[in-house]
């Protein structure tokens, strides 16, 4: 039966246990227009952990322009000031009624179901998490208790477009 050796260091047992506790361990980093889902790879050929790209989802309802979405645009209706007929030429802007703001609940929720989706996984045992400081709450409160849970370390940053090289140490853990 084959033997499993973990890499010698100097500080000996603490750097094995850490070895062992990073086994199905995910990174997930996110922002509203991306996610990107990375494996920690602890195996024992390597002496550093690797990150590999599991998951990665780019979003296209997040480049989108608010005048794509919308076919109102200003002096398509009349305000209707009277009977007179005196401001019967003036038109109206509209409303937006928080159009933005509809737009970014809907794209934190969708990025919870992907989130949730991927923790539900039996191969994700942790995750560090990362989201840009403008959703990180928000996505964590629509997240699912059980997918909540399986977070072990929470950054408020965007690292989506760190390299994974450098990933690892934006987390305690690393």
């Amino acid at each position: 039966m084959p033997r499993i050796i973990e890499p010698a260091t100097a500080a000996g047992s603490n750097r094995s246990k850490l070895w062992r506790d990073m086994k199905d361990k995910w990174v997930v980093v996110t922002d509203l227009c991306s996610l990107k889902a990375y494996r920690l790879d602890t195996g024992s050929f390597t002496r550093t952990p690797r990150l590999e790209l599991m998951l990665g989802f780019e979003n296209p309802e997040a480049h989108e322009r608010l005048l794509d979405k919308v076919s109102d645009q200003a002096g398509r209706f009349s305000k209707g000031m009277g009977h007179n007929g005196a401001a019967a030429g003036a038109m109206s802007y509209g409303e937006r009624h928080n159009i933005e703001l509809e737009h970014r609940k809907r794209l934190v929720k969708q990025l919870a179901g992907r989130l949730n989706d991927l923790l539900r996984r039996a191969d994700v045992a942790g995750c560090y998490f990362a989201a840009s400081k403008e959703i990180n709450h928000q996505l964590l409160e629509a997240l699912e208790p059980a997918a909540r849970a399986k977070i072990e370390q929470n950054v408020a940053a965007d690292l989506t477009k760190i390299d994974k090289s450098q990933l690892l140490a934006r987390f305690n853990a690393a």
